[in-house]
Order: C-alpha cells, then structure tokens, then sequence
C-alpha cells in the first residue's frame, strides 16, 4: 500500500487548517494557540520593561535620578532581556509548528465528499454532510469568535478563537465552500 501524500491546504488562519486530501476535506488545528498568546504577552512585557529600564539608566547617567535608579533600571532592562530570550524561543516553536507536515497531526473532523459524512477526529461519524453546516460564534469570554459545525445532534466546536493570532477568520466561507459546493 503506498501512504497518502501531504493534503493540499486551501485555507490557514492562526493555526487552524482546511486541506484537501483526495474526496476528503480536512480540519487540522496546529495547537499554536497557547504559544500565540505566551508570544503576545512577551512582546508586552520586552516593550514595557525595556523602555522603562533604559529611560531609568539613561536619566540616571544623565544626573537627573540617583544611582539607585541605574540599578533599577539594570534589573529592568535584565527581565526584557529574559523576556526577549523567551519571545525568541516562543517564536521559533510557532515556526517549527507551522513547518511540520500536516500529516503529523491527527484531523480535528474529516468530510467526507465521497461517503457524505462527518466524522470527528477519532474517525466516529457525527453526521451526514448534507446537515452539517458551519458558522463563526461568539465566545462568553473572548472577543474572539470560535468555528462551530451545526449538526441536527448539536453544535460541535472546531476551533476557539482567540484574539492575539489564533482567530479563525472566513474558515466557516471556506469550510462550505470546500464541503459543499465545488471543490476549490
């Protein structure tokens, strides 16, 4: 048996994948989310302890504040240091994420357009295709949506949006288009 070749993406928005492997179409969440964040928080806390610290040495060295005020802002400029060290490595593990054959990853659902089924990630059928539809939705505690498939048993979440990287943009537009309308 020959193994099946990397599935063609048609749609990525923050970690999350529409590809096209044969009859199916595919949703592969890349479980950057988490990094994304770690990432965003980084960046603030470089910015802010940074120029806090290198205002505080500067005035220091220019006789407006006390030694007391360079140490301070030594110490300060030492955790943007740190925290640009992490953002560093924070960056690196979302571009090795975003490198990594989509093979490696077990599919959050699978359409089948050949068998006219959803199936979850475990391979159990959840639906048939023609009463699954998918829709962006509100989540209580971001201002970010989640992509949700609405089956007649219920509504399934695919992905939780969260606002620094990890939306899910128009993957509902191309989720229907890519699963029941043409292939793109």
């Amino acid at each position: 048996m020959s193994t099946p070749g990397e599935p063609v993406i048609l749609a990525e928005h923050g970690g999350l994948v529409v590809a096209e492997r044969g009859p199916e179409v595919i949703l592969v969440d890349r479980g950057i989310g988490p990094t994304q964040i770690v990432l965003f928080v980084l960046v603030v806390v470089t910015l802010v302890f940074g120029g806090f610290g290198a205002v505080s040495v500067w005035s220091a060295l220019a006789g407006g504040m006390s030694t007391g005020s360079a140490w301070l802002g030594v110490a300060l400029l030492a955790v943007a240091g740190a925290a640009a060290t992490a953002m560093y490595i924070s960056a690196k593990t979302v571009r090795r994420q975003r490198s990594r054959p989509l093979t490696s990853f077990t599919p959050v659902a699978v359409f089948d357009r050949t068998a006219r089924v959803y199936r979850d990630g475990t391979g159990a059928v959840v639906a048939p295709l023609g009463q699954v539809r998918f829709e962006r939705r509100m989540q209580m505690t971001s201002s970010s949506p989640k992509l949700v498939a609405v089956t007649p048993d219920g509504t399934r979440v695919l992905k939780r949006g969260n606002p620094f990287g990890g939306a899910v943009g128009n993957l509902d537009a191309v989720l229907t288009r890519a699963v029941h309308g043409t292939p793109l």
